[in-house]
């Protein structure tokens, strides 16, 4: 690296250069480069110094500020121990000894009083949430997840649902559902379409899994910041499988039917002119190929396909019917595991309480309004109990949209009618 040039250097390649000498004859001379040359000549052609003054700018935050703003918001922050920075901030162009000067933002202020740790806000500690238990056997735990907004050639956007069982590496199931137009909003996945896409694939295989294993979506566990369990979760435990979520900020506890997306992508919709109300066919068949036709790179396949190195998958480990899911459905389930729960809920100005969704509103009265009360469930009479603080039951509700045909979907058989006759078979044998 060649030195720096001193001044007497510097303006000396101005009087060469003025000599009619390039910068390329004059840099070899002076072992620099012409570039160096170049710019102190056009330099001091505009009149600016042949010596370079370097200005540091004052370190630390704040320190660009006059001093007694710095002091000023200390003072007022010691005066005030609960003041935040966007308070102190107004308060400064109050005081006498700042006018006329220039003063910092909130955001800048809350960084200068971060430096201490008296005046940073103590941080709850939060509890690690237990990592879900690995799967040991197939159609012991199905994950699921979901990837929105994917454009098709005919400018729609489609929901692509995808199902994996991380044991066997095999695809559950993989579902396409049509949510808007390119350039729009896309619609978010409904619990319809998820009980749908389920109940294919609990019938293809013809199986009960153990466990389903989700993320953290509204559409699997239910409205955010509310402990009253989702329709989906409802669902599941009528026929007798466990929800388990994952914990929050932790894909990798997805992992497997997170890579599923990427898969199903590439070997299906990367490419693909079919337009979107026929790309379910096109995932049916890559579906059918990736199971039993190509080779797999997961652990566990050796290089064969999922159905050739776990044949187990073909094997029910918890029987299923699709022509009998009422039969299976046990809503004592439900009753038992809506038990376990208590809601304290705030009674609205008109005297009413939200529960488990926006149609299933109860009256509690009035004279309740602003108050907090507590929910509970009645099995005996499948009814919502409502008491206040003191436990004093306020009142009764039979339950509203926990019934087996809301939970289901499926129309119940009158019992008067007698026996109901399963309908003919359908074929949903993997791919």
């Amino acid at each position: 690296m060649s030195e720096q040039t001193t001044p007497d250097q510097r303006r000396s390649f101005v009087e060469q250069h003025r000599d009619g000498r390039s910068y390329r004859r004059i840099a070899e001379t002076a072992h620099v480069s012409p570039m160096c040359v170049r710019y102190w000549c056009r330099r001091l052609a505009r009149g600016r110094p042949a010596k370079t003054a370097y200005r540091r700018r004052p370190g630390g935050i704040l320190q660009s500020f006059h001093p007694s703003v710095r002091y000023v918001v200390l003072r007022l922050r010691l005066e005030h121990p609960c003041w935040g920075p966007h308070v102190i901030r107004v308060h400064l162009p109050q005081r006498p000894s700042l006018l006329g000067l220039h003063l910092p933002c909130a955001a800048s202020i809350g960084y200068y009083l971060h430096q201490w740790p008296e005046f940073r806000r103590p941080l709850r500690p939060c509890p690690p949430a237990p990592q879900p238990n690995a799967a040991t056997h197939v159609h012991e735990v199905w994950q699921i997840d979901y990837k929105m907004a994917i454009p098709t050639v005919d400018g729609k956007l489609i929901n692509l649902v995808d199902l994996r069982d991380p044991v066997g590496a095999a695809i559950i199931g993989c579902f396409s559902h049509i949510a808007g137009e390119k350039d729009q909003r896309c619609r978010y996945l409904t619990w319809p379409q998820v009980r749908h896409d389920v109940r294919v694939c609990l019938a293809r295989w013809g199986t009960l899994p153990d466990r389903i294993q989700t993320d953290n979506e509204a559409v699997f566990i239910g409205k955010p910041h509310s402990n009253f369990p989702s329709a989906f979760v409802l669902w599941m435990k009528g026929l007798g499988i466990d929800h388990v979520a994952i914990r929050p900020g932790c894909p990798t506890d997805n992992a497997e039917v997170e890579r599923q997306h990427r898969t199903v992508y590439e070997y299906s919709l990367a490419g693909c002119t079919t337009p979107a109300a026929g790309l379910q066919l096109v995932l049916d068949q890559g579906l059918h190929d990736l199971n039993q036709e190509m080779p797999s790179q997961a652990q566990g396949c050796h290089g064969q396909p999922p159905l050739t190195a776990h044949p187990q998958l073909l094997q029910p480990r918890r029987p299923f019917s699709a022509e009998q899911e009422l039969a299976h459905f046990d809503l004592a389930l439900v009753d038992a595991y809506l038990a376990t729960f208590t809601w304290l809920r705030k009674v609205g100005k008109k005297g009413q309480v939200n529960l488990g969704g926006r149609q299933e509103k109860y009256m509690v009265g009035k004279t309740y309004a602003g108050q907090q009360v507590v929910a509970r469930f009645d099995p005996a009479g499948r009814q919502i109990v409502f008491s206040d603080r003191e436990s004093k039951e306020i009142r009764r509700y039979p339950c509203r949209g926990l019934g087996i045909s809301e939970l289901t979907g499926l129309d119940t058989w009158p019992e008067d009618l007698g026996v109901q006759q399963p309908r003919l078979p359908l074929d949903f044998s993997p791919g």
